[in-house]
C-alpha cells in the first residue's frame, strides 16, 4: 500500500491563505492582462484604421491632382500638336513645371491617332531611371518623340538640362504604337479619366499606375505614369510601432507597396494570404484578427482602400502581439513586482498569525500523543481562548480518564484470564505442580535485578515503563500455554504401557489365561493316562517360568532403569509366546479404532502373541497439524506417526517411559505456545510476548527447540526466562515423579548447563551475585532444601 503523505497544520493553513491570496492576485493580473490585450488591440485597431483613412485620403488627393492636371492640359489647344524633330513642344515649360511640382509623376505623354507620341520623363525620379537611359548628372529631362519620317515611325530622344536646353539627342527605330497600349484603348472609349491597376514599371523597378484621358473632340489621349515609390515613404512614416509592417496589395494579393524594418525582400506569409483571400471574397470593408505566423502571435489589420476612380486596393498591417502588449506587459510586470513585495510582507505575517491557532492545536496533539502512548494520567487541559479547542481539550482529559479506567479493568480481566489459563495447566497434571505460577515470580525477580544492574550486558538493559515489565510477566505466565493441547496421559505417563490406563493389566490378564491353559493342559495329559507326578512337576516349572517372565515385563514397564539390548531381546522372546483368543476383537469399537484395524478378519478361536505390535496400535499424524511450522521457522524433527502404542515397541524404550512420538508431543507444547500466542492480537506494548515465551527451551548454541536459536537470536528477557524455567523445575517439591533438588544441587546443575552453553553465563552470575536465588528459595523452597551455596565457585571472573 502506498505510504500516505502528511503535512503539518501550520504550513497547511499558511499555504492555503497564501494560495488564496496568490490565486486572487493571479486572477486579477490575468484579467488585467486580458483587458489590457483588448485595450491594446482596440488602440492598435484605431491606429491602423487612421492609417487606412490617411492612405485612402492621400490616394484620393493624388488622384484628384492628377485628374485636375489632365483636365487643365486638355484645355490647351496646343496639346494636340504632333511632335516634330527639331521643334519644341509649345507646352514643354508647362509640363516640366507640373512634373516638378508632382514628384511622384514619372512621365507625362500624349498619344495621337496616327501613332505619333510625345513624352516628357522626369529623370530625377530615381537613379535606376538614369542608368536605364544612360543619363548624366546634368541631364534633367528626357523628351521622347515618335513621329513619321519617310513613311516610317522613328524615335527621337532629347536630353535637356534643368533650363530645358538640349544637351544631346538620340535617333532610333521603334515599333512602339501608342494606339495599341491598354491605357490608350481604355481612355479612347470614354471621355472620363481612367486609372489602370498597379503594375511594375520596368524602367523604375517599382510599381506604378497610369492615368489617361481622351482630349475632348479628338483622337488624342493624355497619359500620366505615376510612381508609387512615394507611397513607400508615406507608409514608412505611418510606422510608430516596432516590427510593424504595412502592405498595399491588389485584389489578387500582389504587392503594390510596403513599409517596415527589414521588409525589402520579404513576402506575405502563405497562410496569411489564404486568410486574406477569404476575407476579400466576403467583401468585408475591414477586419482585425489574431493569428500565429512562424510560431509568433500577430495582430492583423486588413482594410479596403478606394480611389475616386473606384479602383479597389487593400491595406494590410501586421505587428507581433507582444509588441503592442509591451507597455501593458510592463505595467503588469510592475504590478507583479509590487505583489511579490507585498507577499514578502504578508507571508511572514500569515505565518506569525497562524501561531494563535496552531499553538493550541500542537498542544492538543501533544496530549493526544500521550493518549497514544497510553500515558493517560499525564493528559492535562490546555490554556486557549478558542472555544472549540478549549472544549476539545476538556474532552481529551475526560476521555483519557475513561480510557485509563477501562484499560485498568481490561488489564485486570486479561491478567485474570492469563492466570486462569496458567492455573488450569498446573491443575491439569500433578506432575507440573505450580510451575506456571512460580516461573513468572522467578523471571520477574531476575529481570528486576538485571534492570538495577549497570554491569556487563545489563548496562543498557532497562524497563522503560511498567508496560515492558507487564509484557515479560505475561510471557512468563503463558510460557507453557501450549500444554493445553498435550494429552493428559502423555504428560502423566508413569509407565511404558500407560495410555488412558496402564495396559500392563491387559498383558497380565493374558498371562493369567496362559497360566490357566497350562493347568488345563496338565489335567488333559493326566486323563490321557500320562504320569501324574511328572506332569505336575513339568507344570510347576512352566508356571514358575511364566511368573518370572511376567516379572521381567512388569519391571520393564516401570521405566526406572536403563534397558540394555539383552533386556530388549528378552522382551521380544517373551512376546513370541501365544495365547488363544475366542472372541471377536472387531466389535464394540469406536469408529477411530475400527479405522486402524487390519481389514483381513481372523476367525476365532485363533492364536495371538502374548505381547505384540499391531497395526491398530499406530495412530497416524494429520498433515494439517504441522502445515504452518515453516511459517514460524520451526526446526525440529517430526515423527512419522502421531502415536505408536505397540506393546513390544513401548516396553523396549531404553530410558524413561516415553516413546519418540510421545516425547515429541511433550516438546510440541512449545510450538503450540508460539502459534497460539502469535495468533493473539497483542497491542504494541505486548508484541514481544511470543518471543519471550517461546524461547525458554532454546540453547545458546542452536541445539534447543523449536527454532534452534543461538545466543545472538535471543533477547535478555528470553534468556532470563530459560534459567527461571529450569531452576523452578529443579527445585519444585510438588512433583510426584521426582525428588526436589536442594539449592546447592540445583545451582550446580545450572553451572553444568552454563559450561555446555545451554543457559547464559552472565544471567547465571547475576542470579547468584544479586542474591535472587536466596530470595526465591526463602519464599518457595522447603526449609530442608535450603542449604549453603558457595557462589564464589561459580562467579569467578
Amino acid at each position: 500500500m502506498k505510504k500516505k503523505f502528511y503535512i503539518k497544520i501550520r504550513p497547511t493553513i499558511s499555504f492555503i491563505l497564501v494560495f488564496l491570496i496568490i490565486s486572487v492576485i493571479s486572477i486579477t493580473l490575468l484579467l488585467q492582462y486580458n483587458f489590457s490585450l483588448d485595450l491594446a488591440k482596440n488602440a492598435t485597431k484605431e491606429n491602423f484604421s487612421q492609417i487606412s483613412e490617411k492612405l485612402e485620403e492621400r490616394l484620393q488627393n493624388l488622384d484628384k491632382r492628377h485628374n485636375d492636371l489632365i483636365s487643365i492640359l486638355q484645355l490647351y489647344k496646343e496639346i494636340e500638336q504632333t511632335p516634330q524633330k527639331n521643334k519644341r513642344h509649345p507646352l514643354l515649360k508647362l509640363i516640366t513645371t507640373a512634373l516638378n511640382n508632382n514628384k511622384h509623376i514619372y512621365a507625362l505623354y500624349i498619344g495621337h491617332e496616327d501613332n505619333t507620341f510625345y513624352e516628357v520623363i522626369n529623370l530625377n525620379i530615381n537613379e535606376k531611371l538614369r542608368k536605364k537611359y544612360n543619363a548624366n548628372k546634368e541631364e534633367r529631362w528626357l523628351i521622347v518623340k515618335i513621329y513619321v519620317e519617310n513613311g516610317t515611325h522613328v524615335r527621337y530622344d532629347e536630353y535637356l538640362n534643368k533650363n530645358l536646353i538640349q544637351i544631346r539627342s538620340i535617333k532610333s527605330k521603334t515599333d512602339y504604337r501608342p494606339t495599341s497600349r491598354p491605357w490608350y484603348k481604355e481612355a479612347i472609349k470614354d471621355n472620363s479619366i481612367i486609372r489602370t491597376e498597379p503594375y511594375l514599371f520596368t524602367n523604375l523597378d517599382n510599381f506604378g499606375v497610369t492615368c489617361a484621358k481622351k482630349v475632348t473632340s479628338t483622337k488624342s489621349v493624355i497619359g500620366l505614369d505615376l510612381s508609387l515609390q512615394s507611397l513607400d515613404k508615406f507608409l514608412q512614416k505611418q510606422i510608430h510601432i516596432d516590427k510593424q509592417e504595412i502592405y498595399l496589395i491588389k485584389k489578387d494579393i500582389k504587392l503594390i507597396s510596403k513599409a517596415g524594418k527589414n521588409i525589402k525582400n520579404k513576402e506575405i506569409d502563405s497562410t496569411l494570404k489564404k486568410k486574406i483571400s477569404k476575407i476579400i471574397n466576403t467583401q468585408i470593408d475591414y477586419k482585425s484578427f489574431s493569428m500565429k505566423i512562424n510560431d509568433i502571435d500577430y495582430f492583423i489589420y486588413f482594410s479596403k482602400i478606394e480611389s475616386i476612380y473606384k479602383n479597389k486596393d487593400y491595406l494590410l498591417i501586421t505587428v507581433p502581439q507582444d509588441i503592442i502588449m509591451q507597455p501593458y506587459t510592463n505595467r503588469i510586470f510592475y504590478s507583479f513586482l509590487m505583489t511579490l513585495a507585498l507577499l514578502s510582507f504578508i507571508i511572514p505575517l500569515i505565518w506569525y498569525s497562524t501561531k494563535i491557532l496552531v499553538n493550541p492545536i500542537e498542544k492538543l496533539e501533544e496530549q493526544n500523543n500521550k493518549i497514544l502512548r497510553r500515558e493517560f494520567t499525564k493528559v492535562e487541559d490546555i490554556n486557549t481562548n478558542i472555544k472549540e479547542l478549549d472544549e476539545l481539550s476538556k474532552s481529551l482529559v475526560n476521555m483519557s480518564k475513561s480510557l485509563k479506567e477501562y484499560e485498568d479493568k481490561q488489564q485486570e480481566l486479561m491478567d485474570s484470564f492469563i492466570k486462569l489459563i496458567a492455573s488450569a495447566i498446573d491443575a491439569k497434571s500433578k506432575y507440573t505442580g505450580a510451575h506456571c505460577a512460580r516461573v513468572p515470580k522467578l523471571t520477574m525477580l531476575i529481570a528486576n535485578k538485571a534492570h538495577q544492574s549497570n554491569e556487563g550486558i545489563f548496562k543498557d538493559f532497562i524497563f522503560k515503563n511498567e508496560d515492558e515489565k507487564r509484557e515479560l510477566s505475561i510471557a512468563a505466565w503463558l510460557h507453557d500455554c501450549g500444554k493445553v493441547t498435550t494429552p493428559e496421559y502423555v504428560v502423566d505417563k508413569a509407565t511404558k504401557l500407560e495410555t488412558i490406563y496402564n495396559r500392563i493389566h491387559e498383558i497380565r490378564t493374558r498371562f493369567e489365561v496362559v497360566y490357566r491353559d497350562m493347568i488345563i493342559q496338565m489335567y488333559k495329559n493326566i486323563l490321557d493316562k500320562k504320569d501324574k507326578k511328572e506332569e505336575e512337576k513339568l507344570l510347576k516349572q512352566k508356571l514358575n517360568n511364566l511368573q518370572e517372565e511376567y516379572k521381567i515385563v512388569a519391571k520393564a514397564n516401570i521405566g526406572s532403569e536403563f534397558m540394555s539390548d539383552e533386556d530388549i531381546e528378552r522382551i521380544e522372546q517373551i512376546s513370541k509366546k501365544q495365547w488363544t483368543r475366542y472372541f471377536d476383537n472387531t466389535i464394540g469399537l469406536s469408529q477411530d479404532e475400527e479405522s486402524r484395524l487390519d481389514k483381513n478378519k481372523i476367525q476365532t478361536p485363533c492364536k495371538e502373541y502374548l505381547i505384540s505390535d499391531k497395526k491398530e496400535h499406530i495412530i497416524q499424524r494429520n498433515k494439517n497439524d504441522t502445515k504452518d511450522y515453516d511459517k514460524y521457522n520451526f526446526k525440529i524433527d517430526i515423527p512419522k506417526d502421531l502415536y505408536n502404542l505397540g506393546e513390544v515397541y513401548n516396553l523396549s524404550i531404553k530410558k524413561g517411559t516415553l516413546t519418540n512420538e510421545e516425547r515429541y508431543k511433550i516438546n510440541e507444547h512449545m510450538m503450540m505456545s508460539i502459534i497460539m500466542l502469535e495468533q493473539l492480537p497483542f497491542s504494541d506494548n505486548l508484541k514481544r510476548v511470543p518471543e519471550y515465551a517461546g524461547a525458554h527451551h532454546e540453547t545458546l548454541i542452536g541445539t534447543g527447540y523449536p527454532k534452534k536459536l543461538k545466543k545472538q537470536d535471543m533477547s535478555i528477557p528470553a534468556r532470563i526466562m530459560a534459567i527461571a524455567d529450569i531452576f523452578e523445575a529443579l527445585t519444585a517439591s510438588d512433583r510426584p515423579y521426582k525428588k526436589a533438588k536442594t539449592l546447592s544441587e540445583a545451582i550446580k546443575i545450572l553451572s553444568f548447563m552454563v559450561k555446555e552453553e545451554h543457559i547464559d553465563e552472565d544471567i547465571f552470575k547475576l542470579f547468584l551475585s544479586s542474591g535472587a536465588y536466596k530470595e526465591y528459595a526463602q519464599k518457595y523452597l522447603k526449609k530442608e532444601q535450603i542449604d549453603e551455596v558457595d557462589i564464589s565457585l561459580y562467579i569467578k571472573s
